[in-house]
C-alpha cells in the first residue's frame, strides 16, 4: 500500500513538473508576444515589418511546440489563423515609421534637431507612454528596460532648441505615439458596445445606430483632448462638440400625446 501511494506521488510529481514547465515556457512566450510588436527596441532601435515578422513566427512555433507536447487539440486552427494574419498585422511598423518621417520634414528642423527628435525623445515618449498602458508587472519592467537603454544611448539635445520648440516638439511626440495602434481598438470599443446592445435587446434600428456612430466617432474625447474623428484625420477635420451643434440646431420638442379623458362611473 505504501510502494504504491509512494509511486503515485511521484507520477504526480513528473506530471506537476512537466505542466508547470510548459505552463511557464507559455507565460514567457505570450509576454515576448508583447514586446515584439513595437516601434522600437533595444531602446531607441527602429524596428520594422520583416524583423518583426521573423519573431512573430519564431514565437508561433513556440506555441506548436507547446501544443505537440502538452497534446492539445486546436479544434478552431487558431495557429494558422494567427500565422496568416501575421503580415497585415506587422505592416503597421512600417506604415507609423513613414508617418514620423512625414511629420519630421514638416517640421523644418536642423539635421542635428531631427536626430535628437527621433533618435531621443520619440522613443524616450513612446516607451513612457506604453509603461502607463500596462499594469503587468512583468511587461513593465521590459518596458522600464528598454526606457533605460534609451537612456544609455541618447543623442544630445542641440543647444539652439529653446523651451518653446522644446515644448513643440514634445506634444508633436505624444501626438505621433497615441498614433501607433498595436490593435483595432480605435473601432472595437464602438463594435463590442453595440454587440452588447444587440445582445441584449435583440436587435435596434438604422437610425439608433448611426445615432452611435456619430457619438463615438465625434463626441468621446481622449486623454489628448481629441475624438477619434480627430486623431484618424488630424487637421483636415474641424467639428463643434455635439451638445453645442444639437443646441443651435435643435428645434422646438413637440408636446407630449394627449390622451382621451375617461369617465369613471361611481
Amino acid at each position: 500500500m505504501i510502494e504504491d501511494t509512494t509511486e503515485e506521488i511521484e507520477i504526480y510529481e513528473e506530471t506537476h513538473a512537466h505542466n508547470q514547465f510548459y505552463t511557464d515556457f507559455y507565460v514567457e512566450t505570450m509576454n515576448n508576444f508583447t514586446m515584439i510588436l513595437h516601434p522600437y527596441y533595444n531602446g531607441n532601435k527602429a524596428n520594422n515589418s520583416e524583423k518583426i515578422t521573423s519573431e512573430i513566427n519564431d514565437e508561433i512555433s513556440k506555441i506548436e511546440t507547446i501544443v505537440s507536447e502538452c497534446n492539445i487539440k486546436d479544434k478552431y486552427n487558431l495557429l494558422e489563423k494567427a500565422k496568416n494574419q501575421v503580415n497585415d498585422l506587422t505592416c503597421i511598423v512600417d506604415i507609423w515609421n513613414n508617418t514620423v518621417n512625414t511629420h519630421i520634414e514638416n517640421l523644418s528642423l536642423t539635421e542635428a534637431q531631427q536626430a535628437w527628435f527621433k533618435n531621443d525623445l520619440l522613443p524616450k515618449t513612446y516607451w513612457r507612454w506604453s509603461l502607463k498602458r500596462t499594469n503587468y508587472q512583468l511587461t513593465k519592467s521590459r518596458v522600464k528596460a528598454e526606457l533605460s537603454k534609451c537612456s544609455e544611448s541618447s543623442t544630445p539635445k542641440p543647444e539652439d532648441i529653446n523651451k518653446e520648440l522644446e515644448q513643440e516638439l514634445k506634444t508633436k511626440a505624444e501626438e505621433l505615439c497615441r498614433k501607433f495602434q498595436r490593435t483595432s481598438s480605435q473601432i472595437e470599443g464602438r463594435n463590442g458596445y453595440l454587440s452588447m446592445i444587440n445582445h441584449n435587446q435583440r436587435g435596434f434600428n438604422e437610425d439608433r445606430l448611426k445615432a452611435l456612430t456619430v457619438i463615438h466617432n465625434f463626441d468621446i474625447y481622449g486623454a489628448d483632448g481629441k475624438t477619434p474623428a480627430q486623431r484618424l484625420f488630424g487637421d483636415k477635420i474641424k467639428h463643434d462638440k455635439i451638445i453645442d451643434y444639437l443646441i443651435q440646431n435643435f428645434g422646438e420638442l413637440p408636446l407630449p400625446r394627449k390622451r382621451a379623458s375617461h369617465i369613471i362611473d361611481n
